[in-house]
This record gives structure tokens, C-alpha cells and sequence, in this order.
């Protein structure tokens, strides 16, 4: 039996389309703004595939617009590593390893939240204060140029939280992954 959608349904479908479709076009635009900052910072920062330090232990902060997305690349995940990610959920705990992470690579990269895209740079923040990667603790981005808790040179003189960054959208509820995931 062919299953029939009512008004609402075919405008919620449609708003969810068209919100999907800005925000895929505003992620283009972000990325390329946020490789020039790599290209900028290059040399303070030793992120690459493989380096997972920042995926290991987090809160993962994203909100209900980049969760909808993010859920997007997991449809589009091959059967095996779907499974991967769900065996993962079911044992993820607050604060621990993104249950995304495979084999030390993200399985969802072209989907991932803000907070990923953006992890590794050196930013302005709230109030003027500067935000840190927290792998410079462990001699990888910025360590270089990180001396007594302070950072000696020019951070990305932009807020790149997420807030800030997708304040042109309605982006819903920020909550940590591990509370998206395990919602009833």
C-alpha cells in the first residue's frame, strides 16, 4: 500500500530540503574560509588523518541543525561501518570517544559539526579571551608559540563557535552528542 503524505508533512519535508540544501551551500563557503586560517596557521598546527587525539575524549557541543546533517552522512554510511558506529553509541559515555571515530578517521567527515571543522585553530572568543586547541598540552597545535597558558601569536580574529557561526540560522538546541545520541 502506497503510503501518502499529508499537507504538513510535504512542508515539513520541504523546509528540511531547503534548510539542508542553505546549509550544505553555507558549509562550502565556511570550509574554504576555515582552510585559509589552516593555510595561515600551518605551521603551528600538526592536525592530519590519523591524529585523533581531538575525537578521543570531548564533549562534541553541536546543535539540532548540524545532528540532523550529521545523521545524513550516517544514512549514507555502507552497511558494516553503520553497524560500527551504532556499537559504538550503544557503549559511549559522556566525555569519551566520538562514536564516529573508526579506525582513527571519521566516518562522517564531510558531515561533521562545526566544533570538528574548526578544531586545531587558535580563535578569538568571548569577551576577547582566546580559545585553544587543548592537544597543545601535549606538544601538537600551537605549542610552539603556546608559553605560560598564553598563545604569542595572532589568533583567527573571529569567533568561531558554533553559536556565532550559524547565527544566520535556526539552528536549534545545542546539546552535547552524547545527549542527542542517547535520548529517549
Amino acid at each position: 500500500m502506497k503510503s501518502l503524505k499529508t499537507n504538513s508533512q510535504k512542508t515539513s519535508g520541504h523546509v528540511f530540503g531547503v534548510r539542508n540544501r542553505l546549509y550544505k551551500q553555507f558549509l562550502e563557503k565556511l570550509d574554504k574560509k576555515l582552510q585559509s586560517y589552516f593555510d595561515e596557521h600551518k605551521d603551528f598546527i600538526c592536525c592530519k588523518a590519523g591524529c585523533s587525539a581531538c575525537c578521543e575524549k570531548g564533549d562534541y557541543p553541536i546543535s539540532q541543525l548540524e545532528l540532523e546533517y550529521l545523521m545524513q552522512g550516517f544514512i549514507s554510511l555502507d552497511n558494516e561501518t553503520k553497524i560500527k558506529v551504532q556499537e559504538n553509541i550503544k557503549s559511549m559515555v559522556k566525555g569519551g570517544k566520538c562514536p564516529f571515530l573508526i579506525s582513527s578517521l571519521c566516518s562522517v567527515y564531510p558531515y561533521r559539526p562545526i566544533i570538528c571543522r574548526v578544531h586545531g585553530l587558535v580563535y578569538l572568543y568571548k569577551e576577547g579571551s582566546v580559545k585553544v586547541p587543548y592537544c597543545v598540552n601535549y606538544g601538537k597545535n600551537y605549542s610552539n608559540v603556546f608559553e605560560n597558558n598564553e598563545i604569542t601569536i595572532n589568533p583567527v580574529l573571529e569567533n568561531l563557535d558554533t553559536t556565532e557561526i550559524l547565527k544566520e540560522f535556526n539552528f536549534g538546541e545545542i546539546r552535547n552528542l552524547f545527549d542527542w545520541l542517547n535520548s529517549k
